[in-house]
């Protein structure tokens, strides 16, 4: 079987750190594709910013399943501190080789966009 964690901000932005994150659904009719961008904070030509902020994901060393989740620059929190290191979310930066330098810099944390069409 598996396991379901609650998620917390551990290696982010120190106001948030230990926090529980919300579980959030954002449903709208006047768009109908949404497309995150790691590495940016501007959508391309034709899209709507709907919010930037800082890529996360879990730790690489973790054995567990991870995906890129665009933190808004203003997060959000659920009630109070708690440290039950559940599934936690950490701050990207960027490893060169295959993801090329320039225009990336080794270590240094990425950005990313959510945007709408």
């Amino acid at each position: 079987w598996g396991y379901m964690y609650g998620t917390e901000y551990d290696s982010v932005p120190q106001p948030i750190k230990d926090y529980k994150v919300p579980c959030a659904v954002c449903r709208t009719s006047q768009f109908s594709t949404v497309l995150m961008i790691p590495a940016r904070t501007e959508c391309y030509q034709g899209w709507q910013k709907a919010y930037h902020g800082e890529l996360v994901s879990g730790y690489y060393k973790h054995k567990a399943s991870s995906q890129y989740v665009c933190l808004d620059e203003k997060p959000h929190t659920n009630s109070s501190v708690t440290d039950y290191d559940g599934k936690l979310m950490y701050s990207v930066q960027a490893k060169c080789g295959a993801l090329p330098c320039p225009p990336y810099e080794e270590n240094a944390l990425l950005t990313c966009v959510v945007c709408l069409k």
